[in-house]
């Protein structure tokens, strides 16, 4: 073995065995207290160098650290000592003198292992005799110094740097010591070290008096109130105080304002505090968190929603009802984040607008963590009613909203559906054919049409009115091509496509002469309608649609009041959805950690009799909501509200006139044949 690897080795093990007698000595005497003088019965001048160096090594391993102390001394002044044996001595001989009580022996002998090894000051055995040593010689200056260039230097690993810092506070409690955990608290490396300094401080705030505590409030600066350690001394305040029933209120927002805004690294942590003193003392507030578009694609969407919110949370204020509004951008690319750094008295999250943030706040999990109510037609892959509520109009809620119409109002109970070859098409097809069926109605009539190919959807149509198959019974008969062909054996007609599409298709069925029959569509036609001009309303008066949103309905007008009154601008239906889910959400109050879904459904059963802008929403038991929409049907320029009593009589009209001109083809071919 050459001299370098000798010599490393021998320093390795010389610093496992200092790290050893430390710990060693932890367990036994205090750090300070002199050891009872022996001296070693060995007269030093009559031994070899390597003999002296065996004494001394066999005293080190006894921990008969007087003895040590002396070999040791002995060795260095020997001529012939081994280079690589200087620094091991040198080591042990710091550590010997500081056991036996000789402090000053020991500084200096630590100064000497540092003039000798570039790495003294990064060894934790080093700085921990280093920093005792300066405590028993009571050199206060020095010590203060050499802990402040410690936690500066960036070539110090890390855990010695903070316990500099954490030693450096603790030599006064005053001014000088808040600043420094301030400092090592901004030059951390990483947020887990800001972790660690966070819950360390916290601990050590638990174990002083309410007097300390009290001394240590006047100490912050007014311009750090949010930064740490001061905010801390705040919390530890807050958290004493929140048994006095007048103080909770305070404390709460004291914590809160501190988790929201302040120097927090560990935010689950101070949360976990806050939320163990809501569970018993309640919370004083409601938080609401939307998440929404409010850039890019549907940005205009999430900025209605907000302006509604906007309208219901300056009404709630008014009323003396604290409540919080959060929004969060669900375009950004770190929303979930925030989502989850919010303060813990946001319990109630309404959003998002659009599947693809709805499926990433599903896979994160962080629904789970706050009572979530989508504004989607259907939540996901989750459970309704057990991990998530519905804002929102279903597929289904369309569809009852139709077939009450048509089953219950107008006595139908054989349906056609005419589905555009896509996958809405196929989703809607075949809830509706499930619905209808529930209702003892039956489905006589399905056809298909590929969305994009126009040409084809005439002989589609015909194919389903049966119009081929009429004119043969017509013609076997004897009657002329121009007599009227028999009404198809079902009453309306489901088409679940947009509006565009729609008007395409209905006319068709005119020129097959099924001018009889309901058109039903999905809440896609009503929301086109909004905005529709010159629109051919004169074949289309049998067309209806749901919607969740109609101005002249009496919660709409109010809510154009308060818009109009706040210069909020019109509402529609995105801005009715934010105003109506902050009034709902104020309603069910905040939520402790362990809510249940048996608990929001109880507050639910509650919250949900209340005024809607929009078409009422209603939850049952198990938290499943439904939503009673509105019926609409085509005018020139928009669209008009519709009911049972308007469509029966327009559909009298429409079998009025059908039998009207039945009949006069009658009279006619009589008249034709009394001539013959």
């Amino acid at each position: 073995m050459n001299t370098d690897k000798a010599s490393r080795l021998l320093a390795h093990i010389f610093v496992l065995a200092l790290i050893a007698s430390f710990i060693f000595a932890a367990s036994g005497c205090g750090p300070f207290q002199k050891q009872q003088v022996r001296l070693p019965s060995i007269s030093t001048e009559m031994m070899s160098t390597a003999d002296l160096t065996r004494e001394a090594d066999k005293a080190w391993n006894k921990n008969d650290y007087i003895t040590s102390e002396l070999f040791y001394t002995r060795l260095l002044e020997r001529k012939d000592i081994p280079v690589n044996a200087v620094l091991p001595a040198t080591e042990r001989l710091a550590v010997s003198s500081f056991k036996s009580g000789h402090y000053h022996e020991a500084e200096a002998r630590l100064e000497q292992w540092k003039s000798l090894s570039d790495e003294a000051v990064n060894s934790p055995v080093w700085q921990q005799y280093y920093y005792e040593t300066l405590i028993a010689v009571k050199n206060t200056d020095k010590l203060r110094t050499h802990l402040s260039t410690t936690m500066e230097d960036p070539f110090v690993p890390w855990d010695i740097r903070s316990t500099a810092g954490k030693n450096l506070s603790a030599m006064t409690q005053d001014v000088q010591s808040l600043a420094a955990l301030e400092r090592l608290y901004a030059i951390s490396p990483s947020d887990d070290n800001k972790k660690e300094l966070e819950q360390w401080f916290m601990s050590g705030l638990q174990n002083k008096s309410d007097d300390e505590l009290t001394d240590l409030t006047t100490m912050i600066p007014s311009q750090a109130r949010l930064k740490f350690p001061y905010e801390l001394i705040s919390f530890e305040k807050a958290i004493r105080q929140s048994s006095a029933q007048e103080y909770w209120p305070i404390s709460w927002r004291t914590m809160t304002g501190i988790i929201q805004n302040g120097e927090i690294a560990d935010k689950p942590f101070f949360n976990q505090i806050l939320s163990k003193l809501e569970s018993q003392y309640g919370i004083p507030r409601v938080g609401i968190a939307l998440v929404l578009p409010i850039s890019g694609r549907f940005q205009e969407y999430g900025w209605k929603v907000i302006r509604g919110a906007g309208a219901a949370q300056w009404e709630l204020t008014k009323a003396g009802l604290d409540v919080d509004v959060q929004v969060i951008n669900t375009e950004d690319s770190g929303w979930l984040d925030r989502l989850n750094d919010l303060p813990p008295w946001y319990t109630v999250l309404g959003g998002p607008i659009n599947v693809k943030a709805f499926k990433e706040l599903e896979q994160s999990g962080a629904y789970s963590d706050k009572v979530t109510f989508s504004f989607l037609a259907k939540p996901g892959n989750l459970e309704e009613g057990k991990q998530v509520w519905r804002f929102f109009s279903s597929p289904e809620d369309q569809i009852r909203s139709t077939l009450d119409l048509a089953v219950n109002d107008l006595g139908i109970n054989k349906f056609a559906v005419l589905y555009p070859q896509e996958r809405f098409g196929r989703q809607m097809s075949k809830i509706f054919f499930d619905m209808a069926s529930k209702r003892g109605a039956k489905i006589t009539g399905m056809e298909s049409y590929p969305p994009q190919d126009f040409p084809k959807w005439g002989k589609v149509v015909g194919k389903l009115v049966r119009a081929p198959q009429k004119k043969a019974q017509n013609k076997a008969a004897g009657l002329d091509e121009d007599a009227p062909l028999p009404e198809t054996d079902f009453g309306a007609v489901f088409i679940p496509d947009t509006w565009h599409q729609a008007q395409l298709l209905i006319p068709h069925f005119f020129f097959h002469e099924a001018d009889t029959l309901v058109f039903l569509g999905p809440e896609l036609w009503s929301q086109a309608l909004n905005s529709a001009r010159d629109v051919e309303a004169r074949n289309l008066r049998l067309t209806v649609a749901p919607g969740a949103w109609w101005a002249a309905s009496e919660g709409a007008v109010k809510l154009k009041e308060v818009m109009s009154k706040e210069g909020l601008g019109t509402p529609d239906f995105w801005v009715a959805l934010g105003y109506d889910f902050i009034k709902f959400a104020s309603k069910l109050g905040s939520f402790s950690s362990d809510w249940t879904p048996e608990t929001v459904n109880s507050r639910i059963d509650a919250a949900q009799k209340m005024d809607f802008s929009l078409a009422p929403i209603s939850w049952d038991d198990e938290g499943k909501a439904s939503q009673k929409l509105f019926l609409f049907r085509p005018e020139q320029n928009g669209k008009t509200r519709v009911d049972a009593a308007i469509v029966s009589k327009t559909l009298a009209n429409a079998k009025s006139r059908r039998a009207a001109r039945v009949k006069a083809w009658k009279e006619k071919q009589a008249e034709f044949k009394a001539k013959k």
